[in-house]
């Protein structure tokens, strides 16, 4: 992706003819009438290789170029048959074949060509946990971060969920926000989306929550064979608290396997075996947001999902900040989870979680992407990550900057926030066939 050259669409369905259009945005870019060399070439199946004469022709959208009359478009039809990405090699018409630009589009299976990626985050804490910021706070900043959707899951606390999505619709707030909370039992933590109620409040009763465990590890668990190293009424609280988050209508999601605390890792071993075993939760925080020192964390538990599903295990996946933001420079932004989904809503985004259809991502400092999930949903990340996202997080940028200037009480025009998220919905409709 450059600011001379733009393709479009950038994403096409393999087996189906595409109108392509690499347009010039600036001077140095095509001149109309004339005659270009096209090589259209896949990276992955090298004979899948097509090359072609064109004239460039005058800018359809005088107000996308800054010399119309040098920023002239060249544009052809072309059907793909290999998944994967291509490269749009463009030269002109003279003895030297002096090279234009090489521009990239992806070919994706028909299924996957009309899911749209989505950005997001289901691990945030505020101040109403250990947390530094406000709930409304840590949403707008997502917005800026480049997240569409979000939660904020403090521990053991519901409400500031509640109270992020309250605040985002009195600002119009255009991130999709999901009441979460983070649930602590012993040994580990699970994170709670989308339920009707606070989990952890339900352990208020201290007899009540010792009866149902034992009737958990008595009946329940019954018939069950645990795994090595782990007895029925140590897995109790863990199975207490995923029951309870679907008996609330939520998504459970173990957090952070390996994160170590006191010397020890947090959540104990056995317990994440026999919630696999047992396919109890609804996914895996195979990436969490540790310090980027801690390198060891993530590598486990990428390394360990990569095992199981070798195994045939089928294991939905997050990756996730668990932002606490304690300072200027924090891990926000860095986690993040793309799902590749019908649309933004609640229930396309999880059916797609839930369907294998998400990435977990890290991107450290800004520094290097680390992208972990199925190879083709891998793949295809990448090729966005370069050639979709920067613009699409550059909008969000503007957008969350605009409405902290809401949360500072500074005028703002609705009109240029109207603006950017129809620039938004513009870029996704023309960045796919």
């Amino acid at each position: 992706m450059n600011d001379v050259y733009s393709v479009s669409p950038k994403v096409v369905a393999v087996g189906q003819d595409a109108n392509i259009v690499v347009t010039g945005l600036r001077s140095r870019a095509f001149i109309p009438g004339e005659i270009y060399n096209v090589q259209v070439s896949s990276m992955t199946n090298h004979p899948d290789h097509t090359q072609f004469k064109t004239i460039a022709l005058p800018p359809k959208d005088k107000s996308l170029v800054s010399e119309p009359s040098r920023g002239g478009v060249i544009e052809f039809k072309q059907s793909f048959a290999t998944k994967g990405e291509y490269s749009i090699f463009v030269t002109r018409n003279d003895e030297s074949a002096t090279y234009v630009t090489a521009e990239r589009i992806y070919a994706a299976a028909p299924e996957l060509s009309r899911l749209r990626p989505y950005k997001g985050d289901l691990h945030i804490h505020t101040y109403y946990s250990d947390g530094r910021m406000s709930p409304i706070y840590m949403a707008v900043t997502g917005r800026k971060l480049g997240l569409d959707f979000a939660a904020i899951t403090d521990h053991g606390r519901y409400w500031p969920s509640l109270e992020a999505i309250e605040m985002a619709k009195k600002i119009d707030l255009d991130l999709l926000l999901f009441p979460g909370e983070e649930v602590s039992f012993p040994e580990g933590h699970i994170i709670s989306i989308c339920a009707a109620a606070c989990v952890s409040g339900l352990r208020k009763n201290e007899d009540a929550y010792k009866n149902e465990l034992r009737e958990i590890a008595e009946t329940c668990l019954q018939d069950t064979v645990m795994v090595e190293n782990l007895e029925k009424d140590q897995y109790a609280p863990a199975k207490w608290t995923v029951d309870k988050i679907h008996a609330l209508g939520g998504y459970a999601f173990l957090a952070h396997p390996h994160w170590i605390s006191r010397n020890r890792y947090h959540l104990n071993l056995p317990i994440f075996e026999q919630l696999l075993e047992d396919d109890d939760i609804d996914g895996l925080e195979v990436i969490g947001g540790y310090p980027p020192w801690d390198l060891e964390s993530n590598l486990l538990t990428i390394t360990k999902y990569y095992t199981e599903v070798g195994k045939g295990r089928k294991i939905p996946i997050l990756g996730n900040s668990d932002t606490h933001f304690r300072s200027t420079v924090d891990i926000y932004g860095w986690y993040w989870t793309t799902v590749f989904a019908e649309s933004l809503c609640k229930k396309d985004i999880f059916d797609a979680i839930l369907n294998l259809k998400s990435v977990a991502c890290e991107r450290p400092n800004d520094e290097r992407l680390v992208a972990c999930g199925p190879f083709d949903l891998v793949e295809y990340t990448c090729f966005l990550e370069r050639e979709f996202f920067p613009l699409h997080d550059r909008i969000c940028k503007m957008e969350g900057e605009l409405y902290m200037d809401i949360l500072m009480g500074k005028e703002v025009s609705l009109d240029q926030l109207d603006k950017l998220k129809k620039s938004l919905a513009d870029l996704y409709s023309a960045s796919w066939q």
